[in-house]
């Protein structure tokens, strides 16, 4: 007797697995959205949506193949963006065009390059590439300067409180500001420096520091006053030593991360804390501001109990922060290969066994980064593979996962999603990619993306069974927002039909998705012909066993549509009992 049931799973994100009778799972290019409302009002509590499309806005040099290597939004609302071998502030013009002015040229490459703030009524834009100098920019005035890095320092192992001060400059990979403070990683060591508050915001570039003879501080004739020598905050003439970095005591500004001796890959500013990733550990910091014996104020650093021995970020890029949360891949002495989240608090894995399988069986994923953005109520962590040509999004909002691709145009495949950064600025959100010449600019309204190549829309449904007995498939129907694209498409000898008709592809398995039967194809209902269900029907003919108990369905659709699916229905009749 033929029964009509919903497809169980098909309105779910990825999962996909490699036990036959688990699950093939796989959401492209869409995610799912889950109605806000708790009031059952008779239809579905979860749609699959596509992503929006991108559309480039602006082109930048390409000489050394690198494209973007970081974005940020400033205070003021203009945008910073790296490019190849230069960064340039983004600025929109009266008629919402952008342009690029040039800011500064890079000493690295092709290294990501972090972007900080450093706040205050004189502010600055600073940013670091993995060279021993820290880049500012004023957001007042417009001036650029670079800082050397200080020269590495190591706690005394003689039993003295002076530190020990190398012969190399730091190399910092990551920079975050809080409350004025300036701080920087080193990207060869555990060591982390810092500055005073606001030490870039004043009117000159000179500080006093303590006059010291012999270590002593020195006092005026009155055994009162102290004597302060005054220098200038960029030079190096002290050993070799910027004063950015140094104490009124001209001693180095260092935080040593000693809860697990690993290097320290990357730094990032959430909820007033910082979080200081090694290889294998967390370690989280909060500032402090006290007075030394002359009542002057500095901040000081201290350690707070969130902290992990074994959960580590070895791929620095990875780390990425949004609404209170940091997400990043980690690593540690027992595992790595999972995602996690943190908004303070002990750290939440968040990626699935299915996925942790898959990042696992990629051997060297090195070269893995990960962004985050947020766009229309959903917040989103990127996580990209590039060598394995593998996306994986975590949509923080319905936590559920599913992927991204873009088509390259040269071998017609589908490949990792392009964009490498994500920044909001102008009530837009924008995109770089390591592998492009162009800010691009999430567009609503464009199905294509920045290279109009078509943006291919998949779902693949969990196995389907029944009883553990055979059973045939008659019928499928689809729920989905016909008639109600505002697309052309060349389809009749060349020329663009105004009320184009967007089709759907359907496959059958009966091997658990290992193998796919014939495609059957699908009209979706022109423009104007909203409530029309699509339909397939017949036979679903799968390969494999004459007398399926199970069924895995693949949908595909690349016309540049919205796709909003709603609903998924099936006609089975069983053919015999288990």
């Amino acid at each position: 007797m033929p029964s009509v049931i919903s497809v169980p799973g098909f309105l779910g994100g990825s999962s996909k697995s490699d036990v036959m009778m688990d699950s093939p799972e796989e959401l492209l290019n869409m995610f799912v959205e889950k109605k806000e409302s708790s009031e059952p009002r008779g239809y579905t509590q979860k749609t699959l949506r596509s992503v929006e499309g991108e559309r480039s806005v602006l082109e930048f040099p390409f000489d050394t193949r690198i494209g973007c290597r970081g974005l940020f939004t400033a205070s003021d609302g203009t945008m910073f963006a790296a490019f190849d071998a230069s960064v340039y502030r983004i600025r929109r013009k009266d008629d919402g065009s952008l342009e690029k002015i040039l800011v500064a040229d890079l000493m690295s490459r092709p290294t990501q390059v972090v972007f900080s703030e450093t706040g205050g009524i004189n502010s600055h834009v600073v940013w670091v590439d993995g060279s021993p100098f820290l880049f500012a920019y004023s957001l007042k005035d417009g001036t650029f300067r670079q800082f050397a890095t200080p020269l590495r320092t190591y706690k005394s192992v003689d039993g003295n409180d002076s530190p020990s001060v190398g012969d190399t400059h730091a190399t910092p990979t990551h920079v975050v500001c809080i409350s004025g403070v300036i701080c920087i990683n080193d990207s060869e060591n555990d060591t982390w420096y810092y500055t005073d508050p606001y030490v870039l915001g004043g009117a000159t570039d000179e500080r006093k520091v303590y006059r010291l003879v012999n270590g002593q501080v020195q006092y005026g004739p009155d055994g009162v006053t102290v004597l302060t020598d005054t220098v200038n905050i960029a030079s190096e003439a002290d050993n070799n030593v910027c004063y950015l970095w140094l104490d009124r005591y001209s001693l180095p500004k260092f935080q040593t991360a000693e809860y697990v001796a690993d290097r320290i890959t990357a730094m990032v500013l959430c909820n007033d804390r910082i979080y200081c990733f090694g290889t294998k550990s967390l370690q989280v910091y909060t500032p402090t501001m006290t007075e030394d014996a002359y009542g002057n104020s500095y901040s000081v650093f201290s350690s707070t109990g969130n902290n992990t021995r074994d959960n580590g970020a070895e791929i620095g890029s990875t780390v990425a922060s949004l609404g209170g949360k940091v997400f990043w891949l980690g690593s540690s002495t027992i595992g790595d290969h999972s995602v996690w989240v943190s908004d303070g608090g002990a750290p939440v894995r968040i990626s699935s066994n299915s996925i942790e399988r898959e990042l696992r069986g990629f051997g060297n994923i090195s070269d893995a980064y990960g962004f985050a953005y947020a766009y229309n109520g959903h917040q989103f962590y990127v996580l990209t593979v590039p060598g394995s040509d593998k996306t994986y999004c975590y949509d923080v909002t319905t936590q559920e996962w599913f992927n991204r691709s873009t088509r390259d145009p040269q071998t017609g495949r589908d490949r990792y999603w392009a964009p490498s950064f994500a920044t909001a600025a102008y009530g837009e959100i924008f995109l770089g990619s390591y592998s492009a010449e162009f800010l691009m600019q999430v567009d609503p309204d464009k199905f294509t993306d920045f290279r109009d190549n078509p943006i291919i829309k998949r779902r693949t449904s969990p196995v389907f069974v029944k009883d553990f007995a055979p059973f045939r498939l008659d019928a499928f129907w689809m729920e989905w927002n016909t008639g109600t694209t505002t697309q052309s498409n060349p389809v009749e000898n060349g020329s663009y039909v105004s009320a184009f008709n967007p089709v759907a592809m359907l496959e059958c398995s009966n091997d658990g998705g290992n193998t796919w039967g014939m495609e059957r194809w699908a009209h979706g209902g022109k423009i104007g012909q909203y409530f029309w269900r699509t339909e397939w029907r017949g036979g679903f003919p799968c390969g494999g066993f004459q007398l399926p108990r199970m069924y895995v369905l693949r949908l595909t659709i690349s016309d540049p549509v919205k796709v909003v699916i709603t609903a998924a229905k099936m006609q089975i009749t069983q053919t015999r009992r288990p």
